[in-house]
């Protein structure tokens, strides 16, 4: 590990430090304001591939939509053909910036507001023959989490996708398991 990697991480690990004092410091500040009334929602699992409304409408209804709304939105097209958008948000906007998340079999968990028709990511999964995979952005320097493709947000380098199995399939066989 060179120099510029060691004082990094020591960039980094006093960032989480300071992350951390912020959040637990700030906590009960959070905690009044968050005993207004909540806005209804329900919480559901969506199944299918994230496409561009604007291809779907298309191809399913024959609409063509201007131009620039070629790529403004995105949404859930399950097995039966229901559309559902997807608000760009902070876990929303992956599917906006990273091409390798749309057109693959997806499950999300997502909120569903009262009266909204638009759905609000709240975790992704990828559906493998295998199992299903919790999806995130990693950066292996900083060990951070992150919900979009983008630079680090404390060392400012690379970040990779991150798959990590949450459930292996229930109907392998025997003669499939590994041991």
């Amino acid at each position: 590990m060179g120099d510029g990697d060691v004082r990094r991480a020591t960039f980094c690990r006093a960032l989480r430090w300071l992350i951390v004092l912020a959040v637990t410091t700030q906590a009960p500040r959070c905690l009044a304001e968050s005993s207004a009334p909540d806005k209804k929602y329900s919480t559901e699992s969506l199944r299918g591939k994230v496409v561009w409304l604007a291809d779907a409408l298309k191809e399913r209804f024959d609409i063509k939509t201007d131009d620039d709304a070629a790529h403004a939105v995105v949404a859930l097209e399950t097995a039966e053909g229901r559309l559902h958008p997807i608000v760009k948000d902070a876990r929303g906007r992956c599917f906006y910036t990273d091409q390798r998340l749309r057109d693959i079999k997806i499950e999300l968990l997502v909120r569903r507001y009262e009266g909204s028709p638009m759905v609000q990511v709240v975790r992704v999964y990828r559906l493998k023959p295998d199992g299903k995979y919790e999806l995130d952005y990693w950066c292996d320097v900083c060990s951070i989490a992150m919900y979009e493709l983008k630079q680090c947000e404390c060392c400012q380098g690379p970040i990779r996708l991150r798959e990590r199995l949450v459930e292996k399939r229930a109907d392998r066989g025997a003669r499939d398991a590994k041991p």
